[in-house]
């Protein structure tokens, strides 16, 4: 565990917070802590920002929104130092930014056009790893799918 804390004091629950109430009319795809940080974390949005909020200390606040992509944010991912944002839009760009004061430090079109899903960084070096859809697909749809009825399932003794 962190420190010199116990499960339990690790696990608390200590209240439900909105922070992303900056995302009203678009939905959040993801959420990612920053590494070895439990008060910095950041999410996307398909209304194509990147929020980078602050838990703690104090009550949680947005310390910056990102904008400049123009279609929607499917996937973002920390350096490991945590001082450069990735981020892969719906757009055809891949953006690099400075998380620290919410600069676009570089603009990756895709040669394609087509629109970027993911993006990791290499834990060993820092290279980037992006996967896009094929060129002349349609984007994904901004629309969540219908929830599927999950079946019960029993486990025999």
């Amino acid at each position: 565990m962190a420190g010199d804390t116990t499960l339990s004091e690790n696990y608390a629950f200590a209240g439900v917070y909105h922070v992303f109430d900056q995302h009203t009319d678009s939905a959040v795809p993801k959420v990612q802590f920053a590494h070895d940080e439990r008060h910095l974390l950041a999410c996307c949005s398909l209304d194509g920002t990147i929020s980078v909020c602050r838990l703690a200390p104090g009550p949680p606040a947005v310390l910056r929104v990102l904008r400049g992509h123009t279609g929607g944010v499917a996937d973002f991912a920390w350096s490991l130092s945590n001082d450069v944002l990735v981020s892969a839009s719906l757009d055809g760009t891949l953006r690099l930014w400075a998380p620290a004061d919410g600069r676009c430090i570089r603009r990756v079109p895709d040669p394609d056009g087509a629109a970027l899903l993911c993006c990791a960084f290499q834990p060993l070096n820092n290279n980037l790893t992006v996967v896009s859809d094929p060129p002349g697909a349609s984007p994904p749809p901004l629309e969540p799918p219908p929830a599927l009825p999950c079946p019960l399932a029993t486990l025999a003794p």
